[in-house]
């Protein structure tokens, strides 16, 4: 491992909203999960993936760690003015 971390292509970083932690995808026969690590499996969402492989991205999309979001999302209201 060099002093880079984002030399290490398995270097995934993901923030609970109070700290970063480095954690280490693995797959499964349902998939793939991030664990931390104690080897604890993490929930999509209690987490928010700050940095990650480019490679490690379908296996993340199919996890449910990543998701497209359309960038010309509108802002709708049904509420009467």
């Amino acid at each position: 491992m060099t002093d880079n971390p984002r030399a290490d292509s398995e270097f995934i970083l993901a923030s609970d909203g109070g700290t970063l932690q480095h954690l280490t995808l693995v797959s499964t026969g349902n998939g793939a999960v991030l664990v931390d690590a104690a080897g604890i499996p993490v929930n999509p969402w209690e987490v928010e993936l700050r940095y990650w492989p480019p490679e490690a991205e379908p296996a993340l999309r199919r996890g449910g760690y990543l998701f497209d979001r359309s960038p010309d999302l509108e802002l709708w209201c049904n509420c009467v003015d």
